[in-house]
């Protein structure tokens, strides 16, 4: 049923499950191309970069020095433009700096696709394809609700805030006079839709190239568990080519560790913390005395929240997948017909077994694997800190 929507002779196996990922990258300047000196598209990234760090992240960063001690603008400030669009500036350098290793395993990616001969691994990569596919989709248009809810949001509250941005910044002119206000909202508004498309499409491009690691090691297992018939005079041979794949993957997923494992460690902490200043916003809008937009905000609160989970979610559980496939292949040498080898052969099993042991880890800066464990001490702290911030409001409050 996947041949229906992807010809193999029409459209490469890349363009097919990449889809709007590729369109939002490309559209971006991020798209691992070739790049150069004479090449435009080496240089499109640097309006987005731009726009953001000059309407939102630098006038955010600046204010504030003149909002501390006011913990309810800190608390914005943090919320939704600054920390998210300083976050989304440093995934996109890295991954455009990291233009090469991406267009190499995205050529091995193919490689694998038109590697794949049994009908049974060429549906497993369709169905990652397609899974891949719906999260992008899913995300892209999750993140660009939440930009036009916010939009929406800040323009209806324009008569009680006046001429106010809606990312207060420090700027060195006069934003309240015409048209420096209407040209830095407009500013602002672009850097915000590059800040969340920028934002999604490397999380689900990461996802989308560690789904298609665990879903080649899964269909490694099954050929290394029907290795060991009684008939297979190619033992040997067949072995060395599942162990120069396997190390291949390995490869594959170490690098990609190597090359953002440190933007993901920034990742991890900067989303801890607007968990803990969107819930506390949430709660300062339910006993807040004003209850006109309650509805709007607490809406966009929710989606919000749901956004920023739903991205450390896909982390973890990437995470624990490659961990999980990788050592299943240990068991995948166990379970295999080994009584039918000789001494000899039976003993590379159990180097295999042992190499399996030591699987590949996506991880936060080196610090911490990400898995499941790890998403759930991210919602048990922001729930503590929640309790803090909470007991904080209701103590001004009363």
């Amino acid at each position: 049923m996947y041949f229906d929507r992807y010809d193999v002779h029409k459209v490469s196996y890349v363009d097919y499950v990449c889809g709007w990922n590729q369109k939002i990258m490309k559209f971006m300047g991020i798209w691992p191309d070739e790049r150069g000196f004479a090449y435009a598209s080496s240089y499109k990234v640097l309006f987005p970069i731009g726009l953001m760090f000059l309407f939102i992240s630098l006038p955010q960063t600046t204010n504030l020095y003149f909002i501390w001690g006011d913990f309810d603008l800190i608390v914005e400030n943090l919320s939704v433009g600054n920390m998210t669009t300083t976050i989304a500036i440093l995934k996109t350098a890295t991954f455009w700096s990291n233009g090469r290793y991406m267009k190499l395993l995205l050529s091995r990616m193919e490689y694998d696709r038109k590697e794949a001969t049994t009908e049974e691994n060429v549906n497993k990569m369709m169905r990652i394809a397609d899974i891949s596919r719906k999260i992008t989709a899913g995300s892209i248009i999750m993140c660009n609700i939440l930009v036009i809810t916010y939009v929406i949001l800040r323009t209806l509250l324009l008569p009680y805030t006046g001429r106010s941005l809606y990312y207060r910044g420090y700027f060195p002119y006069d934003t309240r006079t015409f048209p420096n206000f209407e040209l830095t909202l407009i500013a602002q508004i672009t850097a915000a839709i590059y800040t969340a498309n920028n934002y999604t499409a490397v999380d689900t491009f990461m996802t989308m190239l560690m789904l298609h690691v665990c879903g080649q090691i899964s269909c490694l297992r099954k050929t290394l568990t029907r290795l060991c018939s009684e008939n297979n005079n190619n033992f040997r041979i067949d072995l060395r080519r599942i162990v120069e794949k396997y190390d291949m993957l390995n490869k594959y997923a170490e690098t990609i560790e190597d090359r953002f494992n440190g933007i993901l460690l920034i990742q991890m902490l900067g989303c801890t913390v607007q968990l803990c200043v969107q819930w506390y916003q949430a709660i300062s809008a339910l006993v807040d005395d004003d209850q006109g937009l309650l509805i709007v905000r607490l809406f966009f609160f929710a989606v919000y929240t749901t956004y920023v989970m739903l991205h450390i979610y896909l982390y973890c559980y990437v995470g624990q997948k490659l961990f999980s496939e990788g050592t299943k292949m240990a068991y995948a040498a166990y379970d295999c017909s080994w009584y039918n080898l000789s001494p000899n052969e039976a003993r590379y099993l159990t180097i295999i077994m042992c190499r399996a042991q030591i699987s590949s880890r996506i991880t936060a800066g080196k610090f911490c694997t990400f898995n499941h464990q790890l998403f759930g001490s991210i919602l048990k702290t922001s729930m503590g800190y929640l309790s803090v911030l909470y007991a904080m409001k209701t103590k001004d409050v009363h």
